[in-house]
């Protein structure tokens, strides 16, 4: 390995060729830039280049800059020299379209981490020129502001020769208005750098001047793919419009051939992130960082308890810390969680428990399914899943599943599914005697008589409705009868917000649902979405919903099924 040096542009010139990465991490530019900070060391091989940083006592790889086909080459040649140097291996801001071609050449191999604060942002370059449209209003605003205080304004390219100490005086000014932090003296290193270098470096430079003094300027560079990227916008924060009005002018004047605008990642910090998304960016350039698999899968231990619940709470959309709190200390059971554990940490949990159904008691219930966002898309929870069911061989398993399709390939098939019916009210307009009540006793009963219609659901015991009832207040919704004289004929368990009543559970005595629906239209103004099974007659929209899938096949008909286990 020897360091990366602004001469050695022409020998890995090809390699970066080659690979033609869309990523402005693997622009020549950036890297020269920040190679006082990165400390870049390289080696060219037959095949392919590649590229090692150390950055703050940690050392990473670069994506290897080669062909599709030299990439397993190259990767073992990194994996070698990293357990030669006893370093760990790691590549950083590596892009998808390098991620996809590795999960299929080196299957299983590798865990690719997903770093959202390092995406590129791409931006429509005639949009943030012309700054047309709606999307650009606010900008548009600024700019026409700033044309109107400052008319006599001036753009201008800038020459090293004869602007160097003009742009170094404008930094230190606008620098100081703000604490010196460590990153913004990096960041001027950089500047200084590229400046200096300039004779040597693809980059072009602008700025516009107010009365002959320079109060913006842009550091620009050609990227693969049709795209320039902006390395550095600095401009007097004190007048309005100015930042749209350098970019504007920038880009009328240099690179007209040119389609997108790469403007880096925002690095986490939420006011840039805020800012960047305001701009509409075409697109998002993905970044991942890419170890060696040494995940490991088995049962939980106590130790995994607070990975798991964030798992849940960060994936289930409809839970919030009360509703988690409760199914943590009613449901989740260690001995019963299966984890994939990477680096320490959780980063995929699945729950199994015993599951009554009426003709098959000796079943098991899969819930909990949760993947860690930054480990999604490559077989993480497949893998885990797979252990499970070698686990329970044999066993009957049902599962709840948002895309079913998932689940197909690992023998599941839809064994249950309910009508979702948005209610016709005007269907229902007559008169009736019911009334709905608070009283919730003898709600077992119901469901025991309803379910007896069918030959395949599951088996409640009465401590389950204690369960309900305490899993209903949690998650804020409502448990309503159907009451005609002292005898409950129905219930429903409910979900109410401004515009919908949606029922997700909902019990009747066959006589009595078409009164039940009239009381219904007559109660409520709200939209009314009603979860039913199949066998129910009721005028609405209909959609049917599978909300369970099973292991093993079932020969009766699907509408003989009920199952709405959603707790």
């Amino acid at each position: 390995m020897q360091p990366l040096l602004l001469t050695d542009y022409e020998k890995i010139k090809p390699y970066l060729d080659m690979a033609d990465y869309e990523g402005y991490n693997s622009n020549f530019v950036t890297m020269m830039m920040w190679n006082h900070e990165y400390h870049i060391d390289y080696e060219i091989h037959d095949h392919f280049c590649v590229m090692l940083h150390h950055f703050e006592g940690t050392r990473y790889w670069a994506m290897p800059f080669t062909s599709p086909e030299y990439y397993e080459e190259a990767i073992r040649f990194m994996i070698d020299y990293s357990k030669r140097e006893k370093i760990s291996f790691m590549i950083d801001c590596a892009v998808p379209s390098f991620v996809n071609v590795l999960k299929k050449i080196m299957p299983g191999e590798f865990i690719y981490e997903r770093t959202r604060d390092l995406d590129d942002y791409v931006y429509d370059k005639n949009m943030l020129m012309t700054l047309s449209g709606k999307k650009m209003q606010k900008r548009r605003n600024h700019y026409n502001a700033f044309l109107k205080s400052y008319p006599d304004y001036e753009y201008r390219e800038l020459s090293i020769d004869d602007d160097f100490f003009t742009i170094l005086g404008c930094l230190t000014k606008w620098e100081t208005d703000r604490e010196a932090t460590k990153s913004i003296t990096s960041e001027v290193h950089g500047i200084l750098y590229l400046l200096s270098s300039n004779h040597l470096l693809d980059i072009k430079l602008g700025g516009i001047f107010i009365k002959n003094e320079l109060k913006a300027f842009i550091i620009a560079s050609p990227l693969k793919h049709n795209t320039i990227q902006i390395h550095v916008e600095k401009a007097d924060k004190t007048i309005r419009g100015l930042y749209p009005a350098i970019l504007k002018e920038f880009l009328e004047h240099e690179y007209p051939n040119y389609e997108y605008v790469n403007r880096e990642e925002d690095m986490g910090l939420e006011n840039l992130r805020i800012s960047k998304k305001r701009l509409h960016p075409a697109f998002m350039i993905e970044k991942y960082r890419i170890f060696r698999n040494w995940s490991s899968m088995g049962k939980a231990t106590a130790t995994d308890y607070d990975d798991i619940r964030r798992l849940w709470l960060d994936r289930f959309e409809d839970e919030d810390e009360r509703s988690t709190d409760f199914c943590f200390r009613h449901r989740y059971r260690t001995d019963n969680t299966y984890v994939t554990k990477y680096r320490g940490h959780v980063i995929c949990a699945i729950q199994i428990e015993p599951f009554k159904v009426k003709n098959h008691e000796d079943s098991y219930f899969i819930f909990g399914v949760s993947t860690d966002r930054r480990y999604e898309g490559q077989g993480v929870m497949g893998r885990l899943l797979k252990k499970v069911l070698d686990d329970y061989a044999g066993k009957r398993i049902y599962l709840q599943a948002y895309v079913p399709d998932i689940y197909r390939g690992f023998g599941f098939d839809t064994s249950h599914q309910q009508q979702v019916i948005k209610l016709n009210k005007r269907a229902y307009e007559g008169t009736t005697s019911l009334m709905l009540s608070s009283d919730r006793r003898h709600i077992d009963e119901l469901y025991n008589e309803y379910v007896s219609r069918f030959t395949d659901y599951f088996v409640r015991s009465r401590d389950y409705y204690s369960f309900i009832l305490r899993r209903t207040c949690a998650f804020g919704d409502n448990i309503c009868t159907f009451k005609q004289k002292d005898q409950n004929v129905g219930y429903m368990i409910y979900h109410e917000d401004n515009q919908e009543i949606d029922i997700y559970e909902f019990i009747y005595k066959e006589d009595y649902l078409n009164e039940i629906l009239i009381l219904l239209a007559k109660s409520y103004t709200k939209r009314i979405i009603i979860h039913c099974d199949l066998k129910a007659q009721i005028e609405g929209k209909v959609t049917l919903h599978t909300n369970m899938m099973c292991n093993q096949r079932d020969e009766n008909d699907i509408t003989s099924r009920y199952i709405n286990e959603v707790y």
